[in-house]
């Protein structure tokens, strides 16, 4: 059925005003998001809504009223499949943007968990919990060793231990590629670090023993030439802008940030970072409108500002200590998280004990959250955070007294402090994209611990029967939804618009 009780009909109208309405054509949907705040986060935190916004119609027609009298948002869980109606705007004019609450749908999202010295990933299903073992080669000890496609369908693991990258298909949960990555002389490589280009296609590899990163193409494991950047940390720090123009990577021991242009392949530029010698990038993370990238430095206690456009360092801030007694040769690449309108940065400072709210317009400090002593009465120490895809919370993870604490973005509060396992250092934690769960990995526990977003308590906690030994690296694959939109009038309606797309979970330009 159509419009008003009518069956729809879909045509292309002549113009002239007199003989009635005139050409009735489809909008243009601008690009669909995450919704920011999920509306104040009134509908709750373990939700995530998707936003849609277009260019209206202001034709009128014979008796002076709006040509378009409707808006219909129609969605698929493809691009290629079936759309169905989620909403329609009306009135005089109707209104040019929609809110899809909590979209459904999708293929289930599963979990995915690599461990250190065990040679195989785990997968686990979201839904039942229940996981399975995908023998690989071994992961290694890095947080941030495994990334996921933008589409959900396919996982990178870059895999130090075993000096590979293996290639899993969520279709069955197999390694359909395995890529070697050479040693350089005698000195064999370590892959620690992976990113994945926004269109899927490509993933960016960080070999951390011999300074370089490496392109494959995903769909055949074709392992490109490599590109030689700054002496590396460990763990390492890789980012990609979401318009996936540029591959930012930190190199801590280098003391700058290498920007390699994903049309060439190539260096186009190098940042120095602090006074040339003091200056150790730890963590990277990206604004949605790709314009700046934010680099943490740990060997002056500031964040620098880096402008995408010039390649050069806009701002520093001055935060706390971020040094991580644990590791002497890096630090924690996941303490930096930017919400999904791109207007706030939160920052954790390991030695400090603080979490910093930045505003990314200005470059300043708004809000020093205090970390408290916790469950162990120790003093905090933040070295992991995860920003929910709603923007509603922030689960810092606080090494120190084994608990998440859990930061209401609304006014920058600690709502919660639920009590986990032994973690390791850096700790592997992520959300699932409709930010209902936050799964988090317990290293010296053998356990992952699944904390929910509507109560901030531990729902479940997966044994190593489900998540393998001592876990590291946790990673939630992502949603994605394909919209288009028609335009109506009295029981008319257009043919479609090109479809836009929306994915929920997929962590562009940040540690994923």
């Amino acid at each position: 059925m159509g419009l008003h009780g009518m069956t729809t009909a879909r045509a292309s109208f002549a113009d002239g005003r007199s003989a009635g309405p005139a050409a009735l054509g489809a909008a243009i949907l601008a690009a669909a998001a995450p919704s920011t705040g999920n509306a104040g986060c009134s509908g709750g935190n373990s939700q995530t809504n998707v936003s849609l916004s277009w260019t209206g119609s202001s034709t009128l027609d014979a008796d002076g009223k709006y040509l378009v009298d409707t808006y219909v948002a129609l969605r698929s869980t493809s691009q290629a499949g079936t759309y169905s109606s989620v909403g329609a705007m009306t009135g005089q004019p109707p209104a040019t943007s929609f809110t899809d609450i909590d979209p459904t749908g999708a293929a289930t999202p599963q979990v995915f968990v690599g461990n250190q010295g065990t040679p195989a990933v785990h997968a686990v299903n979201t839904s039942t919990r229940v996981g399975r073992s995908i023998t690989t080669g071994t992961v290694g000890t890095e947080p941030n060793d495994l990334a996921v496609t933008p589409d959900g369908t396919t996982v990178v693991a870059a895999e130090g231990a075993s000096h590979q990258v293996q290639v899993i298909s969520l279709s069955g949960d197999t390694v359909v590629r395995t890529v070697a990555i050479p040693a350089v002389g005698s000195t064999a490589s370590r892959p620690d670090a992976v990113a994945i280009t926004p269109d899927g296609l490509t993933a960016y590899i960080v070999d951390g023993a011999n300074n370089l990163v490496y392109p494959i193409t995903i769909s055949s494991g074709v392992r490109g030439p490599a590109i030689t950047v700054g002496g590396q940390g460990d763990p390492g720090a890789i980012a990609i802008t979401p318009n996936g123009a540029k591959v930012y990577v930190a190199n801590f021991s280098g003391h700058t940030v290498s920007d390699i242009s994903t049309s060439s392949n190539t260096v186009t530029g190098t940042l120095t970072i602090g006074s040339g010698t003091t200056g150790k990038p730890i963590a990277l993370a990206a604004t949605p409108n790709s314009a700046h990238v934010y680099a943490a430095d740990q060997g002056n206690g500031q964040i620098d500002d880096i402008a995408t456009s010039t390649d050069t360092v806009a701002k520093t801030i001055t935060v706390g200590s971020m040094v991580d007694g644990d590791i002497s040769a890096g630090g924690d690449p996941n303490i930096l998280a930017i919400t999904p309108d791109g207007s706030r940065l939160y920052e954790a400072n390991f030695t400090a004990g603080t979490v910093l709210d930045i505003a990314t317009a200005t470059d300043t400090v708004t809000r020093t959250i205090t970390m408290p002593n916790g469950q162990l009465n120790n003093s905090p120490d933040p070295n992991a955070l995860a920003m929910t895809p709603n923007g509603c919370q922030v689960f810092v993870d606080d090494y120190n007294n084994n608990q998440l604490d859990v930061i209401s973005t609304a006014d920058d509060t600690i709502v919660a402090t639920p009590t986990i396992g032994q973690v390791g250092d850096p700790v592997g934690l992520s959300v699932t994209p409709d930010s209902a769960y936050v799964y988090c990995a317990n290293f010296y526990d053998s356990s992952v611990s699944v904390v929910s977003t509507g109560t901030d308590a531990v729902v479940a906690t997966l044994s190593s029967t489900q998540v393998g030994s001592n876990p590291y690296a946790v990673l939630a694959t992502s949603s994605r939804y394909w919209y288009e939109l028609e335009a109506g009038h009295a029981g008319w309606r257009s043919g479609p618009s090109t479809a836009v797309s929306a994915t929920l979970g997929w962590n562009q330009g940040g540690w994923q």
